[in-house]
């Protein structure tokens, strides 16, 4: 982020380095690769790890997530909000390690139910209406939502 002042989020991605495949269920990596190509196409900019929750904001993105931040599926929808108020992103590779303890809340039965809720809710935030931006909040792509 130091780097480039412009960017708003960096996600930090498991799927951009060669050097350690992050070790996850297929059921899991196949929703995680559904919801990166549907993103793609929204935002219309590279998104490889859009569950990724090893994130780093800056004071503007901070600022929208404060008025307005997703409940349900925080993860992905964030990616969405920030394109809708004209905010950047950029991934970084990182190295995830499998899990040292505990299990997962989301079990590979559960996996497709969990990808039904999240592409419904990334139809719905197509759609919804948007926190009328506060001054010196950058203009949104969209006055009131939708693509």
């Amino acid at each position: 982020m130091d780097a480039d002042p412009a960017i708003d989020m960096v996600i930090g991605s498991r799927f951009l380095t060669d050097e350690h495949e992050y070790p996850a269920p297929v059921s899991r990596r196949t929703g995680i690769h559904i919801f990166a190509f549907l993103l793609r196409r929204l935002v219309r900019q590279p998104v490889s790890d859009p569950t990724s929750g090893f994130r780093l904001y800056n004071r503007r993105a901070i600022r929208l997530f404060a008025r307005d931040y997703p409940h349900d599926y925080p993860e992905v929808e964030a990616v969405l909000m920030l394109h809708h108020h004209s905010l950047r992103m950029r991934e970084v590779p990182v190295r995830m390690h499998e899990r040292g303890g505990g299990a997962s809340s989301i079990t590979s039965g559960k996996s497709a139910y969990y990808m039904l809720k999240v592409l419904l809710a990334l139809f719905v935030g197509l759609f919804r209406r948007r926190p009328v931006p506060m001054a010196g909040d950058p203009a949104p792509l969209r006055a009131e939502g939708g693509l």
